[in-house]
């Protein structure tokens, strides 16, 4: 019989679906690349390819791009019969990860066809007759079409030449083609091998500019140096958010995608962290940040009524999906001055420059706007004002719109003159 009971597992799974939705808005018909470069052991397989279908069947493009079924498939010799045993081992997984799917939903459908055009590389000349190839195009029509079907593209990385003849290709780098070709929001490589290496990094999400940095003056192991290369390579060719997840880690997969904490390396151009007009969807995070200060005493309270009268005068800081500040711009018709309030940035996030940043964005459309003062209220903040180019005035130097309902004398006052030249 089925229990009334709301445990504290259900609450909990009820509050982390919740806390998805932001992602899933974001995500929705988007297209996400992920590297399977080897085919995992059918546990771990399983998980993951249970992942990628919730994610198909939510709403989101999803492209495979998988090397062959066996790692140890590699430790053998090159030579042409080598290459034709890896060969048929990559068209077993293409097989196998269709048959995994299928059985975890007869409602995907997945397309795979040879979509690559490829060159041959250029090798030794004693390997020279054997076929391996490197990317030279993609066929994107078939691709986004494909997509726009809400299939699950699975790639092998196989690619054909001219004459109709099947080039072997590197899996990683195929994967890093096809996103960036298909301008992807996503890049994700899959696998177990850089685990031990995930403590050298400085940090867990790096822009483009700070990886490239630290792949310049760090020794990385060679296999972890390439694909991270690879995505910071990918980063820079337009795909927005690469990542490098353990595999190994149930669930890594969902917890990177629809989590702002994630799992595993992130490379990210500067989209990562923005400042956005705040949305009614936004208003229950709004809330929560602004109860957590007003608590503290450093802001006002506002209540859920006053939030939604006035969601289009907040934005707010996103790391990721996740809102970590917020900060109000209030105006008034045929009024020359406008007014910053409920400056917040929550706990966890603090002391990282959210708060300056949110008031400089202020500053900037004050000015694109042509308004001559700039006043901020606060209660406790008046370093981050200050640093701005802020200076503290008396409340009667408020507008007059504002200064009629000026009715916190606990505030300090602060006003920007904006250069109007």
């Amino acid at each position: 019989m089925k229990s009334f009971v709301s445990t504290e597992n259900n609450q909990s799974f009820a509050r982390h679906l919740r806390q998805a939705l932001p992602y899933f808005e974001e995500f929705q018909g988007q297209i996400l690349v992920f590297h399977l470069g080897v085919f995992p052991a059918p546990e771990e397989g399983s998980r993951i390819i249970e992942d990628l279908v919730l994610l198909n069947r939510a709403g989101l493009q999803i492209i495979l791009v998988h090397g062959p079924g066996e790692p140890s498939i590699f430790s053998n010799s090159p030579s042409e019969s080598h290459f034709n045993e890896i060969r048929r081992s990559i068209a077993s997984a293409n097989w196998e990860l269709q048959t995994r799917i299928h059985s975890i939903s007869q409602k995907v459908q997945t397309f795979s066809a040879h979509l690559i055009k490829a060159v041959p590389s250029e090798i030794h000349p004693e390997e020279r007759r054997l076929p391996k190839g490197r990317v030279s195009g993609i066929l994107l029509d078939p691709l986004h079409e494909a997509l726009n079907s809400n299939k699950l593209i699975i790639i092998p990385s196989f690619g054909i030449g001219e004459k109709g003849r099947l080039w072997l290709l590197d899996s990683w780098e195929t994967s890093i083609e096809v996103a960036s070709a298909a301008h992807a929001k996503k890049l994700v490589h899959l696998g177990t091998q850089n685990q031990a290496h995930f403590s050298r990094l400085p940090s867990n999400e790096m822009n483009t500019s700070a990886m490239r940095l630290w792949l310049e003056q760090e020794k990385i192991p060679e296999e972890a140096g390439r694909v991270w290369q690879g995505l910071l390579n990918a980063c820079e060719r337009g795909v927005e958010r690469c990542h490098d997840l353990d595999s190994g880690v149930d669930g890594s997969l969902l917890q990177e995608i629809l989590t702002p904490g994630g799992i595993g390396l992130m490379v990210t151009n500067s989209d990562y962290r923005r400042i956005r007009s705040a949305r009614m969807s936004d208003l229950q995070r709004i809330s929560e940040l602004l109860g957590e200060s007003s608590t503290e005493k450093t802001v006002v309270y506002r209540s859920r009524e006053y939030l939604g009268q006035h969601v289009d005068d907040f934005h707010v800081f996103c790391i990721d999906e996740e809102i970590t500040g917020c900060v109000e711009f209030h105006t008034s018709r045929d009024s020359p001055a406008a007014l910053i309030g409920s400056l917040t940035v929550s706990a966890s996030h603090r002391n990282q420059g959210i708060g300056r940043e949110l008031v400089e964005a202020v500053i900037q459309e004050a000015q694109k706007r042509e308004f001559r003062n700039l006043f901020a209220l606060t209660m406790s903040q008046s370093s981050i004002f200050v640093q701005c180019g802020f200076e503290e005035v008396e409340p009667e130097e408020l507008p007059d719109w504002k200064l009629k309902d000026f009715d916190y004398p606990e505030s300090r006052v602060f006003r920007f003159k904006i250069n109007r030249s």
